[in-house]
């Protein structure tokens, strides 16, 4: 409702009851003139007429000229004094405002800071309250008042938000599901908005999939808590024959695997083998067997030589064959040590069912950007041993979608919004150069809700500053509650100086003889600087609080909004993760995939040297690199079935195992 209509409702009864107050005095004149006029006087035994307190008599005689002057002015001079007093209780002589919760006095003067708490007018401007928030499609952030605080959805600020927030604060019941909720909103009469969800611990899925569903939803599961129930992303196929992202790719598995400190140059050794490998994979592989199960097993099925006489043969032009050489540049040492330590990061595939979950192309990562999806990307909050695999995936979330909105695109912009709602961001791995990519994503219809329990983590996830440019880019930030210094500090430097009032009192009392007694009293004020909140306010913040700091504003106070005070709460449907029965579990019954590129008779020739072609496999003839037409591979039943070592039992009939034999024939 327009702010004029409100005045105009709270004018009304303050204008019937002066209006009845002041027919009520001009009753008691009247009466006493009319009185008066009848020759009585005080004493003699009689008395005027006592005003009638009835309404219709009040408003009656606020129509008698001239007393009615004098009762309207009687009303007009009380309420102001009222008014008057009113303020003086808030506001004192010296020109300062009182705060009584916390006991002090902020001063006008502004000499030292002039932050302050985000007064209704500059809320208004910047925010909207609503009691329906159906009718809204803002970013619910909390409650003022009874109403829901939004951000609105069409904003001149990104719609970044930066969640602070220790555990147990209800980030997920006062934030992330209020999201979700709003997300489904944009939809109605739109073309909806598209979320990229990380879930410690699946209860996220588990409340909201179902409601997600219902709405018109594509919901995917990457599952890596309980792999069985799991779709399966086959992020090798991300790759698609680009050198850069088989970059970005082994970047982020070193990045998020190995301890903590690590060490450059074995990292940079095992990330060139790494790449060589996927380009590989990538490049020589049938469809079918293109993924990171493959390339793990063609390092630990394979010597040092073995690798060697594979690639010998593969042509200078390769993308391949630049990363393996920089590999082979190191001592036979190193060499074993580094197979030894890339192995050792990569061992989770040792998992069937990890290697499973990667081998299935069952998630889209750019369908987002073209229908309402809701992916689940579900990680453990107790360990990291597969946080390489949910950071890859946000990694690739970013990369793809901005790559999709620039080529395909309506002026750069993905047709669905997407909101990433990163819940646990420093738990579930480091997503690569996020610092980079938060700042560009605006204007390809892309956001992001990075949510943490505190600074500390940031920082120890993302170092150098990163995490300043990070937070910098979020526009919004919502603070829950925090139990430790740097955050309380960080947020109490936010909040900004403020000038207060400062008062001092001395009494001095001189006694020269006990007949003699002169008190001396001095009172001194001044002003004085303090921060607004300070980090041990920040820390004692009531637990149903929280704080919204928005760009170029004051920091506001509001309540915390529960999502079940939501009206679309009553919808949701709880289904546990573990009943998810995803679509590649039908085709792993079969057995699972295996390839093997090491070809006896092509090891029998010598290295190829030459620049433009290469023998790819016996059943065919050599074909250009990469060419698109190349023949289809090979896709006959063996003779004879081929004893395995291993579990990959399927093997095609043009090709043999890979041995040491084989290779050193």
């Amino acid at each position: 409702m327009n702010r004029k209509w409100w005045k105009l409702i709270y004018l009304l009864p303050i204008s019937l009851c002066t209006l009845y107050a002041g027919g009520y005095i001009t009753q008691f004149i009247r009466n006493y003139n009319i009185w008066t006029a009848a020759g009585n006087s005080p004493g003699n035994g009689s008395s005027p007429q006592m005003p009638s307190p009835h309404p219709a008599a009040c408003f009656q005689a606020i129509t008698a000229f001239p007393y009615n002057l004098y009762g309207i002015g009687i009303c007009v001079i009380i309420f102001a004094l009222l008014v008057f007093l009113l303020m003086r209780m808030g506001y004192d002589r010296n020109g300062e405002i009182a705060d009584r919760d916390r006991n002090l006095n902020y001063s006008t003067k502004g000499t030292y800071g002039t932050s302050g708490f985000m007064t209704p007018e500059e809320m208004h401007k910047v925010l909207e309250l609503t009691s329906d928030v159906k009718k809204s499609k803002g970013t619910i952030l909390g409650k003022l008042n009874g109403k829901a605080v939004c951000l609105p959805y069409h904003t001149y600020m990104n719609r970044n938000v930066a969640v602070y927030g220790s555990s147990g604060s209800m980030k997920s019941r006062a934030y992330v599901r209020n999201a979700i909720f709003q997300s489904v909103a944009r939809g109605i009469n739109g073309p909806g908005e598209s979320l990229i969800i990380t879930d410690p611990k699946s209860e996220l899925y588990e409340s909201m999939s179902v409601y997600l569903e219902k709405e018109g939803y594509t919901v995917k599961c990457f599952n890596l808590v309980n792999p069985e129930n799991s779709d399966s992303w086959n992020c090798l196929m991300e790759i698609n024959g680009s050198e850069t992202m088989a970059q970005v790719f082994a970047d982020v598995i070193i990045q998020n695997t190995g301890s903590a400190k690590g060490d450059h140059f074995w990292d940079n050794a095992e990330m060139n083998l790494l790449k060589a490998l996927v380009l590989y994979v990538d490049q020589g592989f049938p469809l079918e067997a293109k993924n990171i199960g493959q390339v793990y097993k063609l390092l630990t099925m394979s010597s040092e030589k073995e690798l060697n006489s594979l690639f010998d043969l593969l042509p200078v032009s390769h993308p391949a064959k630049v990363p393996y050489c920089i590999y082979k540049q190191a001592s036979d040492t190193v060499r074993s040590g580094v197979i030894i330590g890339l192995g050792a990061r990569l061992q989770v595939f040792q998992n069937k069912l990890i290697r499973q979950i990667t081998s299935y192309d069952e998630i889209d990562l750019t369908l987002p950007g073209k229908e309402k999806c809701a992916y689940f990307c579900i990680t453990s909050d107790q360990d990291s041993t597969f946080d390489f695999l949910s950071s890859l995936f946000m990694t690739f979330v970013f990369i793809k979608l901005v790559r999709f909105a620039d080529k395909e695109g309506v002026d750069g912009k993905l047709p669905v919004p997407v909101h990433i709602l990163a819940d646990e961001l420093a738990n579930t791995g480091a997503i690569l150069e996020l610092n980079k990519k938060i700042s560009v994503i605006r204007s390809r219809n892309l956001s992001i809700s990075c949510i943490f329990q505190n600074l500390p983590q940031m920082q120890n996830r993302y170092p150098l500053n990163q995490w300043q440019e990070i937070i910098g880019n979020c526009d919004s930030q919502l603070f829950l509650g925090c139990t430790d210094e740097v955050t309380a500090t960080f947020i109490s430097n936010r909040s900004g100086d403020v000038t207060v009032g400062v008062s001092s009192e001395a009494k001095q009392l001189n006694s020269w003889r006990v007949s003699d007694y002169t008190p001396e009293y001095r009172q001194t004020r001044s002003i004085g600087k303090r921060k607004l909140l300070t980090p041990d306010e920040i820390q004692r913040l009531p637990l149903n609080k929280a704080l919204i700091i928005l760009r170029g504003q004051k920091i506001l106070e509001v309540e915390k909004y529960d999502y079940t005070l939501h009206p679309d709460a009553k919808k949701l449907v709880s289904r546990k993760a573990a009943d998810h029965i995803p679509a590649w579990r039908a085709k792993a019954e079969q057995g699972e995939y295996d390839y093997t590129p090491t070809l006896a008779e092509n090891l029998k020739k010598k290295p190829h040297k030459g620049r433009s072609r290469w023998p790819a496999f016996p059943t065919q003839e050599a074909a250009p690199y990469r060419e698109s037409d190349r023949p289809p591979f090979s896709s006959g039943q063996p003779e004879e079935p081929i004893a395995r070592p291993d579990d990959f039992p399927d093997f095609p009939e043009d090709l043999v195992p890979l041995d040491k034999d084989s290779i050193m024939s």
